[in-house]
């Protein structure tokens, strides 16, 4: 439902957006239209913030100065840093599992047999442990654990360590049969059902302890900087941005993002062709 718009002074405070297929294509970098956006909205002295998927340490794989943020919500909404010119600064939340909700959720993932990575809260959330599938196990898994075997390690029962995130992939239908046995546990968790950004079409179930969200994390965020929701702009493209695209007063999503969300959201156009550029043309349109 579109908002009345009125004076400049009132143009959204914080810029939430997420960063792998909304701003940023699978095998290309940001589209300068992009950049530029980024820059006129430091200029202006709005919050720039990018919400995505990733550990702090992949986040850095394909950052860029170019790509000036202030800050940065990473493994969707477990951490949030602060960022400088040069790179991430600050960490001002991590969120990990209480002893007793990691037992439940790594019994469950251990009962389904369909293999899962355990991964440490921020900064360390790139480091993990991994069982493979018994059977079918599907091509992001392999990729996943080949592309970053370096930080992970065989699960052999451990119990003894801080745990953030349970992560379990599979076809969309047996994932959407199995977040219902996981929103189920008790003590409760959060459930985010992603799609595999390896465009493999498998769905991603990650697990996360109560409350942890992008939405939630932009909450929060705005929260420390005297700031609400109607006051944000949101960019996603897919399920695991829904809470986010839900909670922002102004939201837009991805002409590549599953029919199911289109109908929901302000249209933009996909990565690489300039949606942020594309959404902070039209806010100015009606801002004039």
């Amino acid at each position: 439902m579109d908002e009345t718009l009125h004076s400049y002074a009132s143009f959204p405070k914080i810029w939430v957006m997420d960063f792998d297929g909304t701003l940023k294509p699978l095998e290309n970098p940001v589209s300068g239209e992009d950049k530029r956006a980024l820059q006129i909205l430091g200029d202006r002295g709005l919050t720039r913030v990018i919400a995505t998927g990733r550990t702090i340490k992949t986040f850095m794989k394909d950052w860029e100065p170019a790509i000036a943020i202030d800050y940065l919500i990473s493994s969707t909404g477990l951490g949030i840093s602060k960022f400088n010119l040069d790179g991430p600064a600050e960490l001002l939340v991590s969120r990990s599992f209480d002893p007793e909700t990691a037992a439940a959720a790594i019994d469950l993932a251990k009962e389904v047999n369909l293999g899962f990575f355990l991964s440490f809260p921020p900064p360390e959330t790139h480091v993990f442990y991994y069982s493979r599938p018994e059977k079918d196990e599907p091509s992001c898994f392999t990729v996943r654990l080949t592309q970053y075997e370096m930080y992970g390690s065989p699960y052999r029962g451990e119990r003894d360590f801080p745990l953030a995130q349970v992560l379990i992939m599979g076809t969309p239908q047996t994932i959407a049969k199995l977040r219902s046995r996981f929103d189920a546990l008790v003590p409760p968790v959060s459930t985010v059902i992603s799609t595999s950004p390896y465009g493999d079409g498998a769905h991603w179930l990650e697990i996360y302890p109560p409350q942890v969200s992008k939405g939630h994390a932009a909450a929060k965020l705005a929260s420390l900087l005297g700031l609400d929701n109607t006051q944000a702009v949101a960019l996603g493209n897919d399920f695991n941005d829904r809470e986010l695209l839900d909670w922002a007063g102004i939201s837009y999503i991805s002409s590549q993002a599953p029919l199911e969300l289109k109908s929901l959201y302000r249209p933009m156009p996909p990565a690489g062709k300039g949606p942020l550029a594309f959404v902070l043309d039209q806010l100015e349109k009606k801002w004039q």
